[in-house]
């Protein structure tokens, strides 16, 4: 079940993704809430939509997207491939 809710998780996040995305910094309460979970990270690159901001950085030699509402919610990381 744990698999399903993820794989369902992750279908959510791509789309979300894909629909209305632009880039650039997002609020100070997500950049606020990014820098309490994982501390100064160099080289986050930053796109968002309506409802999500995603910030794209290498973790540990692997390209990762964190996931975090526009409220400032951390939702989840996965890994990613980097974007241009």
């Amino acid at each position: 079940m744990k698999t399903l809710a993820k794989s369902v998780l992750t279908l959510l996040l791509v789309a979300s993704m894909a629909a209305c995305m632009s880039s650039g910094a997002p609020n100070d309460t997500v950049t606020t809430a990014f820098k309490q979970k994982f501390g100064e990270v160099k080289n986050v690159k930053w796109t968002h939509n309506e409802d999500f901001s995603y910030a794209h950085f290498e973790q540990n030699h692997q390209q990762v997207v964190a996931v975090f509402g526009n409220d400032g919610q951390y939702m989840a990381t996965d890994p990613a491939k980097p974007i241009q």
